[in-house]
């Protein structure tokens, strides 16, 4: 039977994570490493500079207080004592779309199973709020089937974005380019001292076709491949010239102003 490495970045209590557990029990052994508290947006930080911990949450279930890395970097170095077959992160409550994927957990978890040559899928589900997991862990299931069969190219995620409550079928898109409008909605406390609350709004009206937004917007569930080779290649050669600059002489002093 294949053995599956689950994670996330809501946390190991969270609604979603255990959807997805249920599920993928239907298609193998799954063993949870996930955050003991949420650490969403954490991209793939990883803990340097203090020591972190785990627990054991149940049977095969352990929980780290650490980023959603840290959880995938310590199953498949220290916890497992195997190569798992698979690695699902999520169900993520939220979508992580076109540039979301940058500051992901949930992305993150799976990014660090296809470091080590594992298949890797990163799930969400585009809903906030009064979430049915059901079509998302469902899904999971299936596509986790699919994928231990057929096998993935090795180094990629495939980030699964699922509409919510349904879909109307599936769609293989390219990572969004649009980028998303950023607010700072400002709040008083009661010693009228300001903090702020950061909103996100996306477009989605004005989403590129082919892209992940636009399968989404569309009620299609959106499959994205990803790799983590951020080399601008198309740049390369028009760089060249810099190879050649003497990067050895000394500066010319700035006048002053």
């Amino acid at each position: 039977m294949p053995r599956i490495l689950v994670t996330n970045d809501d946390g190991i209590s969270a609604p979603g994570i255990q959807a997805l557990e249920a599920a993928l029990r239907a298609v193998g052994e799954v063993y949870t490493v996930a955050p003991l508290y949420e650490q969403s947006a954490s991209s793939r930080r990883i803990t340097l500079r203090k020591p972190f911990r785990y627990e054991t949450a149940g049977k095969n279930r352990y929980a780290v207080d650490g980023s959603p890395a840290d959880c995938a970097m310590m199953a498949l170095t220290l916890l497992l004592g195997f190569k798992p077959d698979l690695v699902v992160s999520g169900i993520n409550n939220g979508p992580n779309l076109g540039e979301n994927v940058y500051y992901s957990g949930t992305v993150a978890g799976a990014a660090e199973g296809a470091k080590y040559g594992i298949p890797a899928i990163a799930m969400s589900v585009n809903q906030r709020v009064d979430i049915d997991y059901g079509p998302a862990a469902d899904f999971a299931a299936r596509l986790a089937r699919q994928a231990l069969a057929d096998g993935l190219e090795p180094g990629i995620v495939l980030n699964v974005n699922v509409p919510h409550p349904t879909y109307t079928g599936v769609e293989i898109t390219h990572q969004s380019k649009k980028i998303s409008r950023n607010l700072m909605i400002e709040t008083r406390d009661p010693y009228d001292r300001s903090y702020y609350w950061m909103h996100e709004e996306v477009p989605l009206e004005t989403a590129e076709a082919g892209s992940d937004y636009a399968a989404v917007r569309d009620g299609k569930v959106s499959i994205t491949p990803l790799h983590f080779d951020h080399t601008a290649w198309d740049h390369l050669e028009s760089l060249r010239s810099l190879e050649n600059h003497s990067w050895g002489d000394a500066l010319e002093p700035v006048p002053a102003p």
